[in-house]
């Protein structure tokens, strides 16, 4: 058989697999804009308006009593 003739079996399966191909592409679609339709719509997450002020002034000693020190470096004795 000459290089540039296509053998009429293998031409059918391709057919055959595109066919095939074409069905799993229009499923896949289907099953996509079903599970799109049961997604809770998407929501803008709330932007917050202006800076968060955090004063210089050292925290009250009181509010450390009993805490456990997470430093950096372990304990040192």
């Amino acid at each position: 058989m000459p290089s540039n003739t296509i053998d009429p079996a293998a031409l059918a399966e391709a057919h055959r697999r595109l066919a095939e191909l074409d069905r799993a592409v229009d499923e896949t679609r289907s099953a996509l804009s079903r599970l799109r339709a049961c997604l809770p719509p998407t929501c803008v997450p709330e932007q917050r308006v202006g800076l968060i002020e955090i004063p210089d002034a050292p925290y009250d000693p009181a509010m450390w009593q009993g805490a456990e020190d997470e430093g950096i470096g372990g304990h040192h004795h």
